[in-house]
């Protein structure tokens, strides 16, 4: 794991990004894999060999700013069920929630992406975007994860530099561990995406097609 680990940063750094997608993509073809022995943390949480190394990767390429690549291999990730898929089935139909629990700050951004990208998508097809969305952080404690786990505060700041335009994340009135992001401030980052119109939301995009609900 770790040597997979260490090329996927070594890669990474040379801004191969597309290579990091490829030696995870070989890597989790070998049989072999799904037999290695994983570990289960404090909250019977199991820590995975498939997720560290999703994991690892993905914080890799957001390290060096190859979102695009990052937002593909969470992807494809969730589709194999080895990443947790982030949204979560709710009754208000007014919200859309994202779970974040367990994740790297990184893998949280793709998840944050992706996310809104499909919802997005799948919506606006048959209107416009209606929704606040609602971000469950945690609080950082027992969070099971062996990455420094995700805060409200680190998300906060990741929605306001790191996305274009910035969302803004509100707190929650009756939830200090969750945000919530105005359904104006989703529209105004879907249209952007629409605009770029990049190869690489073709690629996040069929992977997405195998994430079902």
């Amino acid at each position: 794991k770790e040597a997979v680990a260490s090329a996927c940063r070594v890669l990474a750094k040379r801004y191969r990004g597309q290579e990091v997608i490829n030696l995870v993509a070989r890597v989790m073809s070998i049989p072999e894999v799904a037999n290695i022995d994983n570990d289960t943390i404090d909250d019977g949480i199991e820590y995975t060999y498939e997720k560290a190394l999703y994991t690892e990767a993905i914080n890799a390429l957001h390290k060096y700013g190859m979102y695009e690549e990052a937002d593909q291999l969470y992807a494809e990730g969730a589709a194999d069920g080895h990443l947790p898929w982030a949204v979560i089935e709710d009754d208000d139909p007014s919200v859309l929630k994202l779970d974040l629990h367990g994740m790297s700050a990184a893998v949280a951004h793709s998840a944050i992406c992706v996310s809104l990208q499909k919802e997005t998508a799948r919506s606006t097809g048959g209107g416009a975007w209606d929704k606040d969305v609602i971000v469950l952080t945690g609080t950082g404690r027992r969070s099971g994860e062996r990455y420094r786990p995700v805060l409200t505060t680190e998300v906060q700041k990741m929605l306001q530099l790191k996305f274009v335009p910035p969302l803004r994340a509100l707190s929650a009135q009756d939830n200090k561990a969750a945000l919530k992001i105005p359904k104006e401030d989703i529209v105004a980052w879907f249209d952007h995406q629409k605009r770029q119109k990049r190869e690489r939301l073709l690629a996040v995009a069929d992977a997405m097609r195998d994430i079902s609900s």
